[in-house]
């Protein structure tokens, strides 16, 4: 029994590191030291103390009363689950408002490419009510706004289009998620069953890093997905994400007015994601 816990301590701490190391780094140039302290070391607390919090939770799960045999029981006192997912990232194109000289550019259809995303989470279903559940998330997310030339609607000062450089775009999201579940295909060895179609929705930080400037915002935090439990520990998962901010802020973005050239001013819009993933899980 003694080994049996040692070996799912070690599956859980080794996810935990694998999932950290494939987090790409953010560009230097998109962060202030100060942000990237913190860009550097908060991933790796999140993933530190996620594993310590999984060993501490699973250590107690099986402190539980010995039976007239002397053998300890594993029932505990829910289930608790940590994993890792990796995907990719689509932004629609939306509109950004540049503030240069004091006067608003509007400007149409601004285009983000596809990217990246990978993230761990950790979670926790109830025992009384095994249909409902809480889930604490970190992802990071790489995406590139390409060179482009946009509208300018209406137009103002004599200005009818302005070009934009290319960026990368980094968001880091930390979320709080309310889970509901259902299970199908119920067996011995997983009672609430194989299949588990469950949605999510909650709270978000979401620091969005560009090469100039970082802005730090609140987010409305969606999920659904479908989960498969091929052994009653471990599972795979197919999720979508949907993140809603509003009013984002970067300072310093550069842009190309075909009145008055070469230009620098405050670009504000919302910042709708769209994220497809596959993960992995172990539940205990």
């Amino acid at each position: 029994m003694l080994k049996r816990q040692r070996f799912r301590t070690g599956v859980v701490i080794t996810m935990a590191f694998a999932l950290f190391l494939s987090i790409p780094a953010p560009p230097a140039s998109a962060m202030s030291s100060g942000d990237a302290i913190v860009a550097t070391f908060v991933p790796l607390g999140v993933v530190l103390g996620a594993t310590a919090a999984s060993y501490l939770l699973y250590k107690n799960r099986l402190a539980q009363p010995a039976d007239a045999k002397g053998c300890l029981g594993y029932r505990g006192p829910g289930e608790f689950f940590i994993g890792g997912f990796v995907g990719a990232g689509f932004i629609p194109h939306s509109t950004w408002t540049y503030r240069v000289g004091g006067i608003n550019y509007s400007a149409d259809a601004m285009k983000i490419d596809p990217g990246v995303t990978g993230g761990i989470k950790l979670g926790y279903f109830l025992e009384s009510f095994p249909y409902f559940g809480v889930e604490a998330e970190g992802s990071i997310g790489s995406q590139r706004q390409p060179s482009q030339t946009l509208a300018v609607n209406p137009p103002q000062a004599g200005a009818t289009a302005l070009r934009v450089p290319g960026q990368t775009l980094l968001a880091w999201t930390m979320a709080f998620h309310l889970l509901g579940r259902y299970g199908f295909y119920q067996d011995a060895e997983v009672p609430f069953g194989r299949l588990q179609p469950y949605v999510g929705i909650g709270p978000g930080l979401v620091m969005l890093y560009a090469e100039a400037d970082s802005a730090k915002n609140f987010s409305l935090e969606l999920e659904a997905g479908l989960r498969y439990m091929f052994t009653k520990h471990f599972g795979g998962f197919l999720e979508y994400k949907f993140s809603k901010q509003w009013s984002v802020e970067l300072e310093s973005q550069q842009v190309f007015l075909n009145t008055i050239g070469s230009a620098s001013g405050r670009g504000v819009f919302d910042f709708d994601r769209h994220q497809a993933v596959v993960g992995l899980a172990y539940h205990f």
